[in-house]
C-alpha cells in the first residue's frame, strides 16, 4: 500500500473537482506565530491532529514487531514520507504580507506522534526571509486548496504566540467568513476565466479557512 500523506484523498475522491469538493480526510489544528529576538515574523509552527479514519490508513502495517502500539520508530519512515509529499503543496501553509503571498524555506523540526487512536503531525514552517510586522499586514492561513482536508482550529488554546511581537503589535485569529461573504467570493470567483491568477493567493480552498492576521499600530 502506497504511505503517500495524499493516498487517502486519491482513493476517494478521484475524478473529483474544487467546484464539487467536500472534505474526507479532517485535522484539528494549532498554529504558532515564531518571532525573532528583534521582533521580526520568522514562521509558523504547525500542529496537526488528524481522524481515526485516515489514522488507521496512514499506519497500516507499521507495527512492525507486532506489539499493537506505533513506537516512534515505527512511525517515523511514514512521517519522513509524509514531509516529503508535502511540500507537492507547500505544506497547505500560505503566508502573506501586505496581501502578497511570502515564499517559505524548508520545514525543520518535524516529528509525528500516535496518541488516543489518532496521529498528530508537528513541525516548523519557516519563512525563506523574516518579516517585519510593522511594514504592513501579515497573515497566514492552512487548507487545502481543493477542499478534500478540511483543517479546523481547536477551541481551546488554538493560536500560541512564540516570541514577542515589536509594541504596538497584535494577533488575532479571524473568524470564518459570514455566509453572505462566503456566497460573494464564490460568485467572484466563479466569474474569473481559467487561466486566472490571483496574486494575493485567494483560491476556492481559502474561502474555508480562518486566518491568522497580525497588525500593528502607525
Amino acid at each position: 500500500m502506497i504511505r503517500r500523506f495524499f493516498g487517502v484523498i486519491l482513493v476517494l475522491c478521484v475524478g473529483a473537482s474544487a467546484a464539487s469538493a467536500h472534505p474526507h480526510v479532517w485535522a484539528d489544528i494549532r498554529t504558532s506565530i515564531m518571532t525573532s529576538p528583534d521582533g521580526m515574523i520568522t514562521g509558523v509552527r504547525m500542529e496537526w491532529t488528524f481522524d481515526e479514519g485516515y489514522t488507521t490508513f496512514a499506519l497500516d502495517g507499521l507495527d512492525t514487531n507486532g506489539d499493537g502500539t506505533y513506537e516512534p520508530d515505527e512511525i517515523k519512515p511514514l512521517t519522513d514520507e509524509n514531509i516529503a509529499n508535502l511540500a507537492e503543496s507547500d505544506y497547505f501553509g500560505f503566508m502573506r504580507q501586505n496581501e502578497r503571498v511570502l515564499k517559505h524555506g524548508k520545514v525543520t523540526d518535524y516529528t509525528q506522534i500516535y496518541e488516543n487512536n489518532r496521529l498528530t503531525l508537528a513541525f516548523v514552517f519557516p519563512l525563506e526571509t523574516p518579516v517585519d510586522p510593522r511594514k504592513g499586514v501579515f497573515d497566514y492561513k492552512v487548507y487545502d486548496p481543493d477542499y478534500f482536508i478540511d483543517f479546523g482550529y481547536v477551541k481551546d488554546d488554538p493560536v500560541e504566540l512564540e516570541g514577542t511581537l515589536p509594541a504596538g503589535c497584535s494577533w488575532e485569529l479571524k473568524p470564518m467568513m459570514t455566509d453572505e461573504e462566503l456566497e460573494a467570493k464564490r460568485n467572484f470567483l466563479a466569474q474569473q476565466p481559467v487561466d486566472w491568477v490571483n496574486q494575493t493567493g485567494e483560491d476556492f480552498g481559502s474561502l474555508f479557512a480562518r486566518p491568522v492576521v497580525v497588525t500593528c499600530k502607525s
